[in-house]
């Protein structure tokens, strides 16, 4: 008779391949502008259900990282973007789901399942390849991207601006889901130590740096800042390297708006030397600092960013330093594009402090750097970096398609690392 154990196992196992072989719709939806990453995740948690059979309880910062999900769910109610929770009809084509917090819930859901499911499984080392074909499969594609971008822009878009707009959103899109998922190759290459498996991972960090700045992608170049940042910082601290760089990251979404607030007075007067894009960026951040304010505790409720719609005409003072174009823009575009902020206005001190928790949480639960193999380690550190600097000037907080992407390579690293681990018993 077959124990438990070995079900377990077997079924752990049937996850792995199954997990890797639907990756195989990474680099199609990363080209097409990472929006199929939520149902992509959604796939990805249903099988973990049936295969991994994920563990219950939820570990204290899963457990936290719901609670936070939750608090922003309920915020929906005092919302002033609250919708319907549906809409439209499915048999004419326009059904949607009105209510944000059923989408962020979701997300979160399918996220844990992913991760937890990950954590029971194993890959052998042919799948263990494939992973990596799949990410240097995507690397090529963002770098041919850029290369060819006007011309593959205009054949596929024509030439409207608007529909131009949304090509190189695409691109920006791909490549950002590459500089989050780039620490697990440049460090896989790294980790040999030998002079080519270095010059392998800096000629791959180079050529996607060089990608993003052809197509003026600067939250690219800054998640990459972040990888190589991450990477020091495990290097010089190998024994308290993840506590330090999540304790920072916590720290930091806590005292968000007293330090961007700060930040914004230090650049004061320097800010006429910047593009128009980034002065108006720190303009939108001190609007929502202000916006804060008002509502400390709870926050203004999920989404309620968007409904801030206040164009740079009411601002004159600021509206004189831009190009005349620039009146009609609302000065908060959607959201904040930073994604502290964002989460202190809409679910307020409760949540920071929820998100905050479970963070720091993770930095202490992570086994120590020198503990794991090192393109784990240094994999882990950069990745938390690179998604930190994307954190900070691209994207809602609740950007499902980002978020997919993430939870997608954290499970990645998982069953990179359990993999290893196995074939090192094995051995």
């Amino acid at each position: 008779m077959t124990s438990p154990s070995s079900v377990v196992r077997v079924s752990g196992m049937a996850y792995g391949p199954v997990f890797a072989g639907l990756l195989l719709l990474w680099p199609l939806l990363a080209v097409l502008g990472t929006l199929g990453f939520a149902p992509l995740l959604g796939l990805t948690g249903i099988a973990a259900i049936f295969l991994a059979r994920p563990r219950l309880p939820p570990t204290l910062y899963a457990i936290l990282a719901l609670a936070f999900i939750g608090w922003a769910a309920i915020s929906e109610a005092w919302s002033p973007a609250t919708r319907h929770l549906v809409s439209g009809n499915i048999f004419e084509g326009n059904f949607g789901i009105g209510a944000r917090s059923v989408i962020v819930v979701l997300t979160a859901a399918f996220a844990t399942l992913t991760v937890a499911g990950a954590l029971r499984s194993e890959l052998g080392p042919r799948t263990t390849r494939w992973i990596y074909a799949i990410l240097i499969l995507q690397g090529v594609l963002v770098f041919l991207s850029a290369l060819l971008a006007r011309p593959v822009l205009s054949m596929i878009y024509g030439d409207d601006p608007k529909d131009l707009v949304n090509g190189v959103q695409n691109f920006s899109r791909n490549m950002n889901s590459f500089a989050v998922a780039l620490p697990i190759l440049a460090a896989a290459f790294g980790a040999r130590g030998d002079r080519t498996g270095l010059l392998a991972a800096s000629g791959l960090t180079l050529m996607t740096l060089l990608a993003a700045l052809m197509i003026d992608n600067h939250s690219a170049v800054f998640a990459i800042c972040g990888m190589i940042a991450g990477f020091l910082l495990i290097r010089l601290l190998p024994q308290t390297g993840f506590r330090w760089l999540f304790g920072l990251i916590a720290g930091y979404l806590a005292a968000a708006p007293f330090l961007i607030s700060q930040f914004i007075r230090a650049m004061t007067g320097l800010d006429g030397a910047l593009p128009a894009s980034f002065r108006s960026r720190f303009w939108s951040w001190e609007v929502v600092v202000n916006r804060i304010g008002e509502t400390p505790y709870t926050g203004h409720g999920l989404m309620a960013t968007r409904t801030w719609r206040e164009t740079f005409a009411e601002y004159p003072a600021w509206a004189r330093q831009l190009p005349d174009f620039w009146q009609q823009y609302p000065v908060v575009p959607g959201h904040p594009h930073n994604m502290p902020l964002q989460i202190w206005a809409e679910t307020g001190f409760v949540g920071a402090m929820l998100a905050a928790f479970a963070i720091t949480i993770i930095g202490f639960r992570i086994p120590r750097p020198a503990e794991l193999r090192p393109e784990i380690a240094f994999a882990i550190a950069g990745m938390a970096g690179a998604a930190f600097s994307i954190f900070n000037f691209s994207y809602s907080v609740w950007n499902e398609a980002f978020w997919s992407g993430v939870a997608l390579c954290a499970a990645m690293l998982i069953l990179l690392h359990r993999s290893g681990k196995v074939a090192a018993q094995q051995t």
